[in-house]
């Protein structure tokens, strides 16, 4: 028999079967008593190979067998004649290898009543044997064969699971838990944001890498991890998990995990490793001021950063630092201890949180006679009205220069500049951070003030002018009443005068 030789569907494995002439008796029963056909029940596929499949099923009255059976629903025939059977079984043979067949069962019973089933369909196998059973010892393979027919043979999802769960402790009886080779926890590359972790182990089993950061890391838990990395899908032996999305310069812990397509599971200790800072990038490096002795330099960094500054005599190639410990984005650092007329080299390194460094592009000055005078800076003032009889008002005033200078306060009530303004006295020592306390103000008053600074070598500077204004003093409920009559009465206001 051949049939639709031309159309195939591909499906794997291959079972070898006996393939049986087909009866060619043709048995004919003419009667007239019997008028209902037999009744068809538990049609099934028993063994289907690469080229043959067998069919059964079941009347309630003996009956002949028959298959229609075609690549679509236009059927073929597979026919045994004879009318003597209740249980039937018709094997279909020369079947095209991965094809998939439409099929129907026909029974007549001794009287000529035919019955029809529904439409079904099978798939034959593929020739092409299983590449994983050709290694296998003879031995093996046989029961690797019978096995697979055996479970061929199964049509509920109790008797797969059954087989399933058999087959899981059989082989975790056989093969064992996985076990990690080799560098159990190798951290082959790190960044500022990733981290890629390799490990090898035994057995095929996937890949996956549980991690937290320190500050999250619940120690002592069951689970002390908060995220994971990997494909839990994919088998190997040798594993690589890239860790992406994390925090420049943060320390974090983690653990390898590799579990089989059966469910054994294994998994390393706890084990750190710390990402990468951001490098700092150095930008606005500038000298503020040179004076005969010391020099400012100032500079900025794209993120905080602690900064050193290495100063080194041209002449003598003697080089000192000078600098912060501090991590700001903004950085001021005053040089000191130079000599007057002599040349230096200046370099700026930034350091980041984990001891990474870089460093600026040099620059040069010379010291001289200082001529320049104080920068004054970052001036603000705040009042303070202390609820008394004579209603006191303190202000605090404070400002910052770029050198260590004497600075007197000054200041004159209203806004006039011909009122004549008051001075509270040069300052005894000199600082860059200068702080003033004036407790003359009145309330409710606008106040004119300024500052004058000169450095050691005696150049002066004065501020710009700034206003400010006092708080107003609370009223009294005495007050309030007084107010209310003297806008009734007019005479209220002439009391006690």
């Amino acid at each position: 028999m051949r049939f639709f030789r031309d159309r195939k569907a591909i499906f794997g494995g291959a079972v070898l079967l006996a393939v049986f002439s087909l009866p060619s008796v043709l048995f004919a029963q003419t009667g007239t008593g019997d008028r209902e056909p037999p009744k068809l029940s538990g049609v099934s596929i028993v063994s289907v190979t690469a080229t043959s499949a067998i069919v059964t099923w079941s009347t309630d009255e003996d009956a002949d067998s028959l298959v229609n059976f075609g690549l679509t629903k236009n059927y073929g025939i597979a026919r045994d004649p004879l009318p003597d059977k209740k249980q039937h079984r018709v094997i279909l043979s020369e079947l095209e290898p991965s094809t998939i067949y439409h099929f129907r069962v026909v029974s007549s019973d001794l009287y000529g009543n035919q019955a029809l089933s529904g439409d079904y369909i099978l798939a034959t196998k593929s020739e092409k044997p299983d590449e994983k059973l050709q290694d296998l010892p003879m031995e093996e393979r046989v029961n690797v064969e019978r096995a697979i027919d055996a479970v061929e043979e199964l049509r509920t999802e109790d008797g797969l699971r059954a087989v399933q769960s058999a087959v899981e402790l059989r082989a975790r009886e056989v093969l064992g838990a996985p076990e990690i080779i080799g560098n159990p926890r190798r951290v082959e590359d790190i960044g500022a944001d990733y981290v890629v972790i390799s490990w090898g182990t035994n057995q095929d089993a996937n890949s996956v890498v549980r991690y937290a950061r320190e500050a999250d890391f619940r120690a002592g838990s069951d689970d002390p991890y908060t995220t994971e990395a990997g494909e839990r899908d994919v088998y190997t032996r040798d594993h690589k998990v890239r860790v992406t999305g994390l925090i420049p310069g943060t320390t974090y812990h983690f653990r390898v995990e590799s579990e089989t397509e059966l469910g054994q599971s294994v998994s390393s200790n706890d084990d750190t490793f710390t990402t990468k800072a951001v490098l700092p990038a150095i930008s606005g490096f500038r000298i503020v001021k040179v004076e005969e002795t010391s020099a400012t330099l100032t500079w900025r960094t794209n993120v905080p950063a602690a900064g050193t500054v290495e100063y080194t005599d041209t002449r003598t190639r003697q080089t000192r630092t000078a600098g912060s410990a501090i991590f700001a984005s903004t950085q001021t650092v005053k040089i000191s201890d130079l000599r007057l007329g002599t040349r230096y080299q200046v370099v700026v390194k930034a350091e980041n949180a984990v001891g990474e460094k870089i460093s600026s592009n040099p620059l040069f000055f010379t010291t001289t006679r200082d001529t320049a005078a104080p920068l004054i800076s970052k001036v603000s003032n705040e009042s303070t009205l202390y609820p008394q009889a004579d209603a006191k008002v303190q202000t605090i005033v404070s400002w910052g220069t770029d050198e260590s200078s004497y600075c007197e306060f000054f200041y004159r009530e209203g806004l006039a500049p011909n009122i004549e303004p008051r001075g509270l006295g040069e300052e005894k020592e000199p600082r860059t951070n200068h702080v003033q306390v004036v407790t003359e103000f009145l309330p409710s008053t606008v106040y004119q003030f300024w500052v004058e600074c000169k450095d050691h070598a005696g150049n002066e500077t004065k501020s710009e002018n700034f206003v400010l204004f006092t708080p107003n003093k609370e009223k009294s409920i005495i007050d309030i009443i007084l107010e209310n009559f003297e806008g009734a009465f007019g005479w209220v206001k002439n009391i006690g005068k």
